[in-house]
């Protein structure tokens, strides 16, 4: 029965190190979309199949123990390798600069921590820290390192991703620029397998230390992580495209407000007030006249340049003045025209889908939320107690 748990466990193991290899391979042989992510996953992936590899290559770790112990520290780039790639990924103008190599200083300090009492000894005093590992003071601490880090880079990640839904709705309409679900998906897979890490290494270290429950709760993270492979090998497959990113210099609105209060503790004074009330004035008859709403892919600076302000100036309007979100603001416009057509009498003859295509949205989806969200019933429901 032993036998044949070890036998599917490494089986297992073999399927997530080929198959993460291939689609690492995969991915550094892109030469379309954002070719930066891709290898910033790939990279990922690879430091993921390093780190599993002492379990196929055993016996060439044992011969060279020196080569077991940087594979062992391996799992130190698993934060800074992810968190890069969500960078690469929503802000499209990222780039990899000397400063992250600051990200491989818990490495450096890992190794560094390991030259006294191992990389200076002898083979037989190496093998006597893996046979007594969980008494060992410098792996648990590599451990306890590894633990904290990898847990405040996924903080890191998801205030990045907050950020990124704020730009969004503060200066684009586009709703699939916003559908960040995939990534978001992709993070919780990972701290999913964080968690279930986080339970290897209790049952590792703790008193109550034992190796059966150890090893299933391996096995139970490496099949999450033949899960999650699988999972985003069909995202790529069906939704290639998913991801439209931003630009990183775009501030969002609470973060200008805190940076004017610090600087002049920033109020709106009653000539401003008569500035953007102008604004404000000029920009719903603009909206009415002109319907740019129409444009799935509007966005602040598209419309700034339309009615000749600087985007600063009329994000602001829209964000603080009128209280509303750019991306609710266009919307809003997008379904009143939507609830007019739904129940005019000319306009019968079209489906739903046929008039949000019209309206300036580019999904049925995006249209439903968006439809509910304002006049809280479908489309569907609005046409049908209408007529």
């Amino acid at each position: 029965m032993v036998e044949s748990i070890v036998l599917i466990f490494e089986n297992i193991v073999l399927v997530v190190f080929f198959s993460h290899l291939l689609v690492a391979a995969f991915l550094c042989s892109l030469s379309t979309g954002n070719r930066l992510s891709h290898k910033l996953f790939a990279a990922y992936l690879l430091v993921a199949v390093i780190d599993l590899s002492n379990i196929i290559f055993d016996d060439i770790y044992q011969a060279y123990p020196d080569l077991d112990m940087l594979r062992y520290n391996i799992s130190l780039f698993l934060g800074p390798t992810l968190y890069l790639y969500v960078k690469g990924v929503i802000y499209n103008d990222f780039k990899l600069k000397i400063k992250h190599l600051l990200h491989t200083i818990p490495y450096v300090i890992a190794c560094l921590v390991m030259i006294p009492n191992f990389f200076s000894v002898d083979n037989a005093s190496k093998q006597l820290w893996f046979d007594n590992f969980t008494d060992v003071p410098e792996l648990t601490f590599i451990h306890f390192m590894t633990s904290v880090q990898l847990g405040l880079y996924l903080l890191a990640i998801y205030k990045n991703l907050i950020r990124y839904r704020k730009v969004v709705v503060e200066n684009y309409s586009d709703a699939d620029r916003l559908n960040k679900h995939w990534l978001t998906q992709l993070i919780f897979l990972f701290t999913l397998i964080y968690i279930i890490g986080l339970g290897r290494t209790f049952f590792r270290f703790s008193i109550y230390h034992d190796y059966d429950y150890e090893r299933l709760v391996q096995l139970i993270m490496i099949i999450a992580m033949l899960l999650s492979i699988c999972w985003i090998l069909w995202q790529a497959l069906h939704k290639p495209e998913l991801f439209t990113g931003v630009n990183s210099t775009i501030e969002v609105m609470d973060e200008l407000a805190a940076s004017q209060k610090h600087s002049n503790d920033h109020k709106i004074s009653t000539i401003e007030t008569e500035k953007y009330d102008a604004i404000v004035s000029r920009l719903r008859d603009y909206m009415q006249q002109n319907k740019p709403f129409l444009d799935p892919s509007l966005s602040v600076d598209t419309l700034a340049g339309q009615i000749n302000l600087p985007s600063s100036e009329l994000s602001v309007t829209i964000n603080r003045v009128i209280g509303q979100h750019f991306f609710d603001f266009v919307n809003l416009y997008r379904i009143n025209l939507a609830a007019e057509m739904l129940i005019a009498n000319e306009q019968q003859p079209k489906t739903v889908l046929e008039i949000l295509y019209e309206v300036g949205f580019n999904s049925k989806s995006s249209f439903n939320t968006a439809f509910k969200k304002h006049l809280l019933m479908t489309p569907s429901q609005y046409r049908k107690l209408h007529l």
